[in-house]
């Protein structure tokens, strides 16, 4: 894929350098706008570049206790339907009538606790990268010689991890381990409409 990037975009520079640096910018821009509606389609579509789809999201699977009763900070708080690891426990508490989340650390002591749960799969259904196809992340990027979409700072970070597959830093406690899924890539559709424009723009001139 990268060789395949090179090649057009060692084509296409040939082409562009016939027209005027104010004509080439604008045309540097429309590609660049072209390439990133190319990629937000297929991140929508959940496909890599060569059309394979994304590797499915793993399922969640959740733990849900019953009902547990505790000493917090000198008080006696009561939850049920509650979940924890080993530094929090999120629940909905009774008393005040609302989800909360407790820090192990400043518990006292446990008063009961009921071990009847059930397991829960939350599998989230929605589509990845729902943020990272939006606009405000996956930037244009055009000059009269050159034309692009990419990402910068956080985004870019989160991005090469799943564009090559890898772990990350989920919280300081957690890693999770990622596969590789395409945010960034040429498909033959792109190439050729990127083309269309350069062709247009040479037979313009």
């Amino acid at each position: 894929m990268d060789n395949e990037f090179q090649e057009l975009e060692q084509y296409l520079q040939r082409l562009m350098n016939r027209g005027k640096s104010g004509a080439r910018h604008k045309l540097s821009r429309d590609i660049a706008i072209t390439l990133r509606r190319g990629q937000q389609q297929r991140i929508r579509q959940q496909l890599n570049a060569d059309g394979t789809p994304y590797t499915k999201r793993k399922d969640n699977v959740k733990t849900v206790q019953k009902r547990l009763r505790f000493i917090y900070q000198g008080t006696v708080r009561d939850l049920k339907n509650w979940s924890g690891n080993k530094c929090q426990i999120t629940g909905w508490d009774n008393d005040r009538n609302a989800i909360r989340t407790f820090n192990r650390v400043d518990i006292d002591r446990f008063l009961s606790v009921e071990t009847q749960a059930t397991t829960k799969r939350t599998s989230k259904k929605q589509p990845m990268f729902r943020r990272l196809r939006n606009a405000t992340f996956l930037r244009l990027q055009a000059m009269p010689d050159s034309a692009g979409v990419g990402y910068t700072g956080v985004a870019a970070k989160i991005a090469q991890v799943h564009q090559y597959g890898g772990t990350d830093q989920v919280n300081p406690y957690v890693k999770a381990d990622y596969p590789a899924r395409q945010l960034l890539g040429i498909t033959s559709k792109d190439s050729d409409n990127v083309l269309s424009q350069v062709f247009d723009f040479i037979a313009r001139g």
